[in-house]
């Protein structure tokens, strides 16, 4: 089964449980996809990058500002960034179950 990696770390379960703080060092900052029998079990995200990501996320959710503005240091190149957050916001906002891992 194929499954979508949503950042470009990776490690198994049992290197980030021996030292988790060595895993993060080494992805300097991005996130990790951890994995167990090869599936995508959760993604570690550091404290700095979520807290981007929520404030990311809040700006477009209000629409108050363009999203320009925002100081993330993560972009998407190529990617219509106003429909992918508009979309994102609006199944956060209504708390539908479903597929978070694939924004359109």
């Amino acid at each position: 089964m194929l499954q979508k990696v949503m950042c470009g770390y990776t490690t198994p379960i049992s290197k980030f449980k021996s030292n988790p703080n060595a895993a993060l060092a080494e992805a300097e900052g991005d996130a990790i996809a951890i994995s167990s029998n090869n599936q995508i079990q959760f993604y570690a995200v550091p404290a700095a990058l979520f807290e981007e990501m929520t404030m990311f996320c809040e700006y477009a959710q209000r629409g108050t500002t363009e999203l320009k503005s925002i100081p993330a240091s993560f972009t998407a190149e190529g990617l219509n960034m106003d429909e992918i957050t508009s979309a994102m916001a609006t199944k956060a906002s209504n708390g539908t179950n479903g597929d978070y891992e694939e924004w359109p």
